[in-house]
């Protein structure tokens, strides 16, 4: 039985101490007896002779030399078991080496590398084709109306409610490229002018039809530079494996703020990211197995605290052979190291209020738990298209959004106080749950993805 809140935090997998190596004690032989009486001996008297007795003449062998000792050998560690851990993932992507890891920005690379290493290490293929110096990633210019995009995060007293959590779409940034849908294009007009109008800055007018083209839109926003989209594809082996189920989680945060604290984001969203890295050992192994259908797509999207750009930059740009077609329900993962570890809240529902298949999905899931979840809430549909799944549901896909919940265990409350702020560090997850919350919802998620991709539809 999981427990609720643990008192003493589960120290990280690590590399056991080297075994002391033991002192080469070379004991001294005993000098050896004699096994019969000296030349002169009487033992029937003890008085002194004429003659002095000879003394006893006592030789020690020298000892055989002895091989020198060998260290003993280092304990061997479990990789898999490592990698398959979150709270291993969660402490690097939330280190200060990361410094936030912006969109864009080094440390956002330098996690991006990290999930690339990861996946290859199991087997997994980069998708992406349009890329073909490194199939594992997809770039893209980040811009804003109003100088670089801002950063959030500073420093002081925050109250976070739960419509306050996550972004609209372009909220903060946006793409730009000549490829953009026609609608992506309109609601970049529309952010300007609101833009504008909020600073009192006059318009420039579209120099032919009714809105701006995208040449124009660049002449009138400032670029910060390029963040990622990480992807890795798991290939099924029965006779759906063309469509994919798509796992995601933003990898990027907010980099470091005005007073230049740096902004970790433990919980937001190195956890979600960590979750996915972690599923990908057991689902290598099942896959191995020929025990997926449908094969997986992970994601770890960029821009997401700008604005959801990096989701809806892949869905306005399909990967090649991974369309909006191919794609067969999408599982988003944000903010799941905090609270107790028996509850979780969820979207599962489409924009009309419906159940979509993943709810159904998520019981069977939590049922083959050995510990299932104590509450599976349904209390953060005002979230819904404030995250990453929310591109997806636009184009018409079932998305099924996982999150740790809000201050009511039972739901509705609050978000964490931390939400955006420099102290959303490991150490509160460890405090909360002993790091037992984001490993429960891998497991619960590895159960949904299975369920997912095997499930059978109607013809």
């Amino acid at each position: 039985m999981a427990t609720k809140v643990s008192d003493s935090p589960r120290p990280l997998p690590s590399l056991a101490p080297r075994a002391t190596v033991a002192k080469d004690a070379r004991a001294s032989e005993a000098p050896a007896k004699p096994t019969s009486a000296p030349p002169g001996w009487n033992a029937d008297r003890f008085e002194s002779s004429a003659r002095a007795p000879r003394p006893l003449v006592c030789t020690v062998p020298t000892p055989p030399p002895t091989a020198p000792v060998e260290p003993a050998p280092e304990p061997e560690v479990d990789s898999v078991a490592v990698d398959s851990d979150p709270m291993t993932h969660i402490a690097y992507l939330s280190s200060d080496a990361l410094q936030g890891r912006d969109s864009p920005s080094a440390g956002l690379d330098a996690a991006s590398l990290y999930v690339q290493q990861h996946v290859q290490k199991y087997g997994l293929v980069g998708p992406n084709t349009s890329n073909p110096d490194n199939t594992f990633e997809q770039r893209f210019d980040v811009y804003s109306f109003a100088g670089r995009p801002g950063v959030r995060g500073e420093s002081g007293e925050h109250v976070h409610t739960p419509n306050t959590y996550g972004h609209e779409l372009f909220e903060g940034g946006f793409y730009l490229d000549d490829n953009m849908p026609k609608e992506t294009l309109a609601l970049l007009n529309q952010k300007y002018e609101k833009a504008m109008d909020a600073r009192g800055l006059p318009l420039t007018p579209p120099r032919e039809g009714a809105q701006r083209g995208v040449e124009e839109l660049r002449q009138l926003a400032s670029a910060s530079g390029q963040a990622v989209n990480t992807m890795a594809l798991l290939e099924g082996s029965g006779p759906n494996k063309d469509e994919v189920i798509v796992v995601m989680a933003h990898l990027d945060h907010d980099g470091v703020d005005r007073r230049g604290n740096v902004l970790n984001g433990a919980d937001d969203n190195a956890s979600g990211s960590a979750v996915l890295m972690a599923a990908v050992p057991e689902l290598a192994e099942a896959a191995k197995r020929g025990e997926l259908d449908r094969s997986v797509l992970f994601l770890w999207t960029g821009a997401e605290e700008k604005g959801l750009v990096g989701s809806q930059y892949f869905v306005d740009h399909p990967i090649p052979g991974l369309g909006m077609e191919e794609i067969a329900g999408v599982i988003n993962v944000d903010m799941v190291g905090r609270w107790d570890d028996q509850r979780l809240s969820v979207v599962d529902t489409n924009s009309r209020g419906q159940p979509n298949y993943f709810r159904e999905v998520l019981a069977q899931a939590n049922a083959k738990l050995d510990d299932p979840f104590d509450r599976i809430n349904q209390d953060i549909n005002v979230f819904r298209d404030r995250q990453d799944g929310a591109s997806f549901g636009r184009k018409g896909e079932d998305v099924l959004f996982m999150f740790e919940g809000l201050s009511n265990p039972n739901g509705g409350g609050d978000l964490i106080p931390e939400y955006h702020r420099a102290d959303d560090d490991i150490d509160l997850i460890l405090r909360d749950n002993g790091g037992e919350k984001p490993r429960r919802i891998k497991e619960l998620m590895v159960n949904v993805i299975g369920l997912a991709a095997n499930r059978t539809t109607e013809p």
